[in-house]
C-alpha cells in the first residue's frame, strides 16, 4: 500500500488537473464537471495536510475552497443549456459539508439557497434528497412546521427502515440531547460499516480518495458543527472526527486559487 505522502502527491496532481480544466477548458459542461471533481479533491488534499503535518490552517482553507467550488458549480451549472442534474442534485452535499465543518455559516446558507428545492427522481434517492434539503431549510431558518412536514415525508419514504440522518434531523429539531447523541453514534457506526465493506471489496486498493476519506469523516464533522450551533453538547473526540479537525479558529482565509472568491 502506498504511503500517505505518496497518496497526497497523487491527490495534489489530480486536484491541479481538475482546477486547470475548470479554469481553462472551453467546454462549459466540462468546466462544471472538473469543478465538481475539484470540490472533492480540495477536501482530500486538505485532509492529507492535516494528517501529515497537522496543518490546521491549510485543512480549513481547503474546505472553504471546496465549498466555494460547490457554489460555483451550482451557479454555473444551472445556466447551461442542459444542466448536469447528476452534479447539481441536492444530495451532492460534499461542498455543504465542507462549509459546515469550517463553520462558514453564510457560505453554507449560500449553497442552500442555490441548491435545487425539489427531488430529482431517477437521479438521487428521495431519502438522500430529504436529508440534505432538511439541513438547507434548517440553515435558512425555515419555520418548525415546514421542517416537521419534511420529516413526515422523510419518515414515509423510509418505510420503517433505519436512518441515522432522519434521526439526527428529528432530534435536532426537537433539541433532544440524548436522541442527538445516539443518532450521531449511529451515523459513525454506519460509516464504519461502509468503510469495512469497501475494504472487503478491495475498493481501497483502487481509489486514491479512500485513504483521506476513511481517516476524516466530513459529513460527521458537518453534523457536529450543526449540533454545537444548536447548543447540543458533543464529546471532544470521535472516531474519524478528531478535535484537530473541529477547530473554530484558524488563520484568515486568503484567495489563492479557483474559484478565486474572497469570503
Amino acid at each position: 500500500m502506498e504511503s500517505l505522502d505518496e497518496v497526497s502527491g497523487e491527490l495534489v496532481t489530480l486536484l491541479n488537473f481538475h482546477l486547470e480544466g475548470a479554469e481553462e477548458t472551453e467546454d462549459p459542461e466540462q468546466q462544471v464537471a472538473d469543478a465538481d471533481s475539484a470540490c472533492v479533491y480540495y477536501q482530500a488534499v486538505g485532509i492529507c495536510e492535516l494528517l501529515l503535518d497537522a496543518e490546521v490552517d491549510a485543512f480549513f482553507h481547503h474546505l472553504i475552497r471546496s465549498a466555494q467550488t460547490r457554489l460555483w458549480v451550482l451557479e454555473h451549472g444551472t445556466q447551461l443549456e442542459q444542466p448536469p442534474r447528476k452534479l447539481l442534485k441536492t444530495s451532492n452535499a460534499r461542498g455543504l459539508h465542507a462549509a459546515l465543518a469550517a463553520r462558514q455559516w453564510e457560505l453554507a446558507r449560500r449553497i442552500a439557497r442555490a441548491s435545487p428545492t425539489t427531488w430529482m427522481e431517477g437521479v438521487e434517492y428521495e431519502d438522500d434528497f430529504l436529508a440534505v434539503h432538511f439541513v438547507h431549510r434548517h440553515l435558512l431558518g425555515a419555520p418548525p412546521e415546514e421542517l416537521r412536514a419534511l420529516l413526515d415525508r422523510f419518515e414515509t419514504v423510509l418505510e420503517g427502515g433505519p436512518s441515522p440522518r432522519f434521526d439526527l434531523c428529528r432530534h435536532l429539531l426537537a433539541r433532544d440531547i440524548p436522541g442527538c447523541t445516539q443518532a450521531f453514534a449511529d451515523l459513525l457506526d454506519e460509516r464504519t460499516a461502509k468503510l469495512k465493506k469497501m475494504k472487503r471489496e478491495s475498493v481501497a486498493a483502487s481509489d486514491e480518495l479512500f485513504v483521506p476519506q476513511s481517516a476524516i469523516y466530513m459529513e460527521g464533522l458537518a453534523w457536529l458543527a450543526l449540533l454545537e450551533q444548536a447548543g447540543i453538547p458533543t464529546e471532544p473526540e470521535y472516531p474519524m472526527c478528531p478535535s484537530l479537525a473541529r477547530q473554530s479558529k484558524y488563520a484568515p482565509f486568503e484567495v489563492s486559487t479557483f474559484p478565486s472568491v474572497p469570503l
